[in-house]
């Protein structure tokens, strides 16, 4: 979907948002799931921006996966300044690659593939990257599972990417 599909399903996505979101093991507050519907629209109008949404009908939204492309250079805002701390000057290859903002699988359809299927169909053979929280059980090992590369960890994030990171050429 564009950005302009998926704001017209904004209501059912920030539903499904709080739906996962808003539960154990994450536990957000509702102002957080509010705050999503904010960010979707800001995503919405990115370069680059792409959705992908499963359920069974128009009314329900039973997974979704949003990307967007990452800008150039790299920025410092937000999240990104955590993660080029992390990644150091590795950070620079991922300006370009497709960032995974969001992913999300209602607890009725977990452990189904959907979550695997939305991400791959998502990211399908563009270099991609993401990062998730180190704390919810069970996030790390899917996208371990998922075959999706450890970049770094800090500040209770870590870094995962579908494919290595360039390795850096020196000059002489």
């Amino acid at each position: 979907m564009t950005g302009a599909e998926a704001l017209a399903r904004r209501d059912q996505l920030v539903e499904t948002y709080a739906a996962v979101f808003c539960a154990p093991p994450w536990n957000e507050s509702a102002e957080r799931a509010a705050r999503f519907g904010e960010l979707l629209v800001d995503w919405a109008g990115q370069p680059g921006f792409v959705a992908v949404l499963a359920g069974e009908d128009d009314r329900t939204v039973t997974g979704f996966a949003l990307g967007l492309d990452t800008p150039t250079p790299f920025p410092a805002d937000r999240a990104y300044g955590g993660v080029r701390n992390i990644l150091g000057p590795a950070v620079q290859p991922l300006s370009g690659w497709l960032e995974v903002a969001e992913l999300a699988v209602r607890p009725d359809a977990r452990r189904t593939g959907l979550g695997r299927r939305l991400l791959a169909t998502l990211t399908g053979d563009r270099p991609s990257w993401l990062l998730t929280v180190t704390e919810v059980e069970g996030t790390l090992a899917f996208y371990d599972a998922a075959g999706w590369l450890r970049q770094g960890a800090g500040y209770g994030i870590t870094i995962y990417t579908n494919r290595p990171l360039p390795t850096p050429t020196r000059t002489a």
